[in-house]
């Protein structure tokens, strides 16, 4: 579906003021840093899926061999254990490393107020402080 031409407009005015506010975050989100696209990302989710794959063949073994000896019972736990981790893992972003090789460091914004957020908050004191 495409975006009218007042919707691009708004997007444009929006993509503006924010990189005219922040030209630190418009530069990362332009580079693609942080976004979790790209081959890193492809690479991570790859291996969290392989894991995945492992653990559940690990599970279904363990639970198939489990009549034959109770030692099959803790490969069934081993499987559902990487099973988890793999997914915890692949939620919290995997470790995924950016173009430089290093881990992705996150910077704090800074804390001065953007003139749409203060007009928001005035319009909410000024509607509750009316009642």
């Amino acid at each position: 579906m495409s975006l009218s031409e007042q919707e691009m407009r708004a997007l444009r005015e929006i993509e503006q003021s924010l990189l005219a506010e922040d030209p630190q975050f418009g530069s990362a989100v332009a580079q693609g840093h942080g976004s979790g696209t790209g081959p890193g990302a492809a690479q991570v989710n790859l291996r969290g899926v392989a894991l995945v794959v492992v653990g559940i063949l690990l599970l279904l073994g363990g639970v198939a061999l489990a009549q034959q000896s109770l030692w099959f019972v803790t490969l069934s736990i081993a499987g559902f254990l990487l099973m988890f981790g793999a997914g915890v893992w692949m939620l919290r972003g995997g470790g995924a490393v950016s173009a430089t090789g290093s881990a992705p460091k996150r910077q704090r914004a800074p804390r001065s107020e953007s003139k749409a957020n203060s007009n928001l908050e005035d319009s909410f004191r000024r509607r509750f402080e009316g009642n």
